[in-house]
């Protein structure tokens, strides 16, 4: 089983300044409880590098908002090929920007999720967070930084995710990445009423792998948290007679759908090792084992790395490995992580 570690999100902290409605974190205005302290996750950061150079993502709550973000990045960078830091915009200005780029800050990814300043400050909680937003990816495109618009997709917002992709598309985001919700956090509380039914996923995510195929090599359009997305880039591509998937190197490398603990984990705020931010399961504590040896040898990633292990029409599924399923999903509606993917329309012959 392969265990090259491709891509760590790591939550510096619960802090943050808007109050979103979907919130993976839970986050709030001060930091939690037993945060990890900035001389842990500096001793993190170099645990991490001894397991390999993976694309370190920090993240939170806000990451800004941490007081020792500078001197945290300041001590990653130098350890890592890439670092990025997925924020909400609002607290980047010019100076900001800047400061990010002076760091060695790679990428930046914004998060936007309404075409409106009503539907994205409805959602997020804060109204002018919207127009904070853009000013803030705008201030990170002129210092240089390469800059993607993330979205999370639910009932409420799915027909404005065209007009959010045209707006990415004026402001000149280099990616654009549509997330649909996983009812974890404050998600949970509005998955009932806001989470898209199978069917209508599906429909949204073939209209996007037609549009991932039409402005491949203008902007890199993709989905996150659906798996099936990947099934569906291959079938629209061979119907359109492109080559299936995409770039096979550098950070828009087309893998496959659910890389939790395979290629991809989450460090929270206070040092536990999951598969995915969405996936609540704990692999171990940076306090208590070394990263490298919780990456390589917990016994929950090594089920997660076995696609043979899956269960239900997952496993039955001729596009398992591609795929996959999403695993934290199958969680939240089984407590099994390695059940079906209660989210996927697609019936296995």
């Amino acid at each position: 089983m392969n265990d090259t570690l491709r891509l760590v999100f790591w939550e510096l902290t619960a802090r943050c300044n808007l109050a979103c409605r979907h919130c993976r974190a839970a986050a709030q205005i001060a930091a939690m409880p037993d945060e990890l302290s900035t001389a842990e996750i500096v001793r993190t950061a170099q645990a991490i590098r001894a397991a390999g150079d993976p694309i370190l993502v920090l993240t939170g709550g806000e990451p800004l908002a941490h007081p020792d973000f500078f001197e945290i990045a300041g001590a990653c960078v130098p350890l890592f090929t890439r670092v990025a830091v997925a924020t909400n915009g609002t607290l980047v200005d010019d100076a900001t920007a800047a400061r990010l780029a002076a760091a060695g800050i790679r990428r930046a990814s914004v998060s936007v999720d309404g075409a409106t300043p009503a539907s994205h400050d409805a959602f997020r909680g804060v109204r002018g967070s919207f127009q904070a937003a853009w000013r803030g990816f705008d201030a990170l495109r002129r210092a240089g930084l390469g800059v993607q618009v993330n979205v999370t997709v639910t009932r409420r917002n799915t027909a404005e995710i065209a007009p959010l992709l045209q707006l990415a598309l004026d402001h000149g985001a280099d990616a654009f990445h549509v997330f649909v919700l996983v009812p974890v956090g404050c998600g949970a509380e509005l998955a009932a009423a806001e989470r898209l039914p199978p069917e209508r996923t599906e429909e949204l995510l073939r209209w996007l792998c037609g549009r991932a195929l039409e402005l491949r090599g203008r902007v890199h359009v993709k989905a996150t948290c659906a798996p099936q997305y990947y099934r569906l880039l291959h079938e629209t591509a061979r119907a359109r007679g492109h080559a299936p998937g995409g770039p096979r190197t550098g950070p828009e490398a087309m893998t496959r759908g659910c890389l939790a603990g395979s290629a991809v984990c989450f460090v929270s705020r206070t040092g536990e090792v999951q598969p995915c931010g969405y996936l609540p399961l704990s692999a171990g504590n940076v306090r208590a084992r070394p990263f490298a040896e919780i990456w390589r040898e917990a016994p929950l990633f090594q089920s997660l790395r076995n696609p043979a292990a899956l269960r239900g029409k997952c496993h039955a599924c001729g596009y398992r490995v591609l795929c996959g399923g999403c695993r934290a999903r199958a969680y939240a509606a089984e407590s099994d992580a390695l059940a079906a993917d209660p989210d996927c329309a697609y019936a296995p012959a």
